[in-house]
């Protein structure tokens, strides 16, 4: 990679004041022909401003792609395609601010995008042939038109035309992202004009009557390399924000569909209060890790409270605070009657349905954040074999509890025959006087 990245901005340099009769392309790694191409009026690069073109092509299977400057989403000058729904395009300028999905920017800097001739939506493909005046500079950033390695940035999401014309419309998590360099000055043409028709024209399977847009990462144009690393994140934080995701994934499945039914058996199993409070303590502990990296990946995708799994998640954590205190309560009411009481049953249903709600929800997380088949067949296998060891054991001591059960009186698992009775309930028996 480095070779090649170096050869062509060497390229690059030698080339910079050439005038190219072709548009760089890119199609984005990982998406289902989702390209770019762009131009540079040699005016513009000579003044450092003025118009600039680029074009957004994708299959109309996609409800929305972004492309962005920059090697990140935070700062980043974003230009957002997706159908109004009339056979058109919306473009929406946005800005990232790396603690939200990107909203329309309506500020004064903000890109004045135009749709040229040959945009719109034919034959399954939306093409979106774009020039911008002022996109050399925004509110926080800024892009030099003779950058021989400038960052972009793309993301993608698939599903149902948004079917709107509103540039403020709300987007969902894309699907994936890429990240890429061009340098800019391969993108170099003669006239200030639309450069897209005549590039579509000697590219038919670029065209904006249909078909074929490309072949991935294989026709990449003069002047691109593809980037490493993990520019969009969940919404603006890299590598970072991905690592608290997948944190979030592995604290929360680990302590629900493992740490708890886990240390739910070890009453059952040795009998010691002590060791399941232990256990269930740090399982407790890592639930609430888990919740608040799981609270600010959330916040990075502007998701919390607005789907199914964030609400009940965050209800099933909170409800989970009773638990420990119901657990108490059962302890000093065993310990007076060794027995099991009202308290006792409502300690170890509240549980079992908190924990089967975890599960679930685990599932909806999985969904909403568009896991891979492995995942999901991790996933259910680690909660299938725990929860079925835990039906065993359960079911086994409960066999074993009724044999240990005799006609007049109810002994508590791994109890001796001399706790039986109730504390202050024993038989009177008359002390020998001296």
């Amino acid at each position: 990679m480095k070779t090649i990245k170096g050869s062509l901005l060497a390229s690059g340099l030698v080339a910079s004041n050439a005038v190219h009769a072709t548009t760089p392309k890119y199609c984005a790694t990982g998406a289902d022909n989702v390209c770019f191409r762009f131009g540079i009026p040699q005016s513009s690069a000579d003044s450092g401003s003025g118009n600039i073109y680029f074009q957004i092509k994708a299959p109309s299977t996609y409800s929305w792609v972004a492309l962005g400057t920059g090697d990140q989403m935070k700062g980043s000058s974003m230009f957002v395609m997706y159908q109004d729904g009339s056979g058109n395009l919306t473009l929406s300028p946005r800005l990232g601010t790396g603690h939200s999905m990107p909203k329309e920017d309506t500020s004064s800097s903000a890109a004045k995008l135009g749709l040229l001739a040959g945009s719109g939506v034919v034959n399954g493909v939306m093409t979106a042939n774009i020039v911008c005046p002022n996109c050399e500079s925004w509110n926080g950033g800024s892009l030099s038109l003779t950058d021989t390695a400038s960052e972009w940035i793309a993301a993608w999401k698939s599903g149902p035309s948004l079917a709107t014309a509103s540039k403020s419309a709300s987007i969902t998590q894309h699907d994936d992202h890429d990240q890429f360099q061009l340098d800019l000055t391969q993108a170099t043409v003669s006239s200030d004009t639309n450069p897209f028709l005549e590039a579509d024209t000697a590219d038919p399977g670029s065209g904006s009557g249909g078909g074929s847009i490309g072949g991935g990462g294989d026709s990449d144009g003069p002047g691109v390399v593809v980037g490493p690393g993990n520019p969009f994140g969940p919404v603006g934080g890299g590598k970072r924000r991905d690592g608290a995701l997948v944190a979030h994934s592995v604290i929360m499945t680990a302590t629900f569909a493992a740490l708890y039914p886990l240390g739910s058996m070890l009453m059952p199993l040795i009998g010691s209060w002590i060791a399941h409070a232990i256990w269930q303590s740090v399982a407790f502990v890592l639930m609430w890790v888990g919740f608040g990296l799981g609270v600010r990946v959330a916040q990075d995708r502007n998701m919390l409270f607005n789907n199914t799994h964030t609400r009940l998640g965050t209800a099933v954590v909170f409800l989970l605070l009773i638990q420990p205190v119901l657990g108490f309560m059962h302890h000093k009411y065993f310990l007076k009657y060794r027995e099991r009481g009202v308290i006792s049953y409502a300690h170890i249903w509240w549980g079992r349905i908190l924990l089967i709600l975890a599960v679930v929800n685990g599932g909806l997380g999985l969904k909403l954040t568009n896991a891979g088949n492995s995942a999901v067949v991790a996933y259910c296998i680690i909660a299938a074999v725990c929860f079925g060891i835990y039906a065993i054991v359960k079911s086994w001591a409960v066999v074993r509890r009724g044999r240990q059960q005799g006609p007049h009186f109810r002994k508590s698992d791994n109890f001796t025959h001399k706790q039986r009775y109730p504390v202050g309930r024993q038989p009177y028996r008359p002390r020998n006087r001296v």
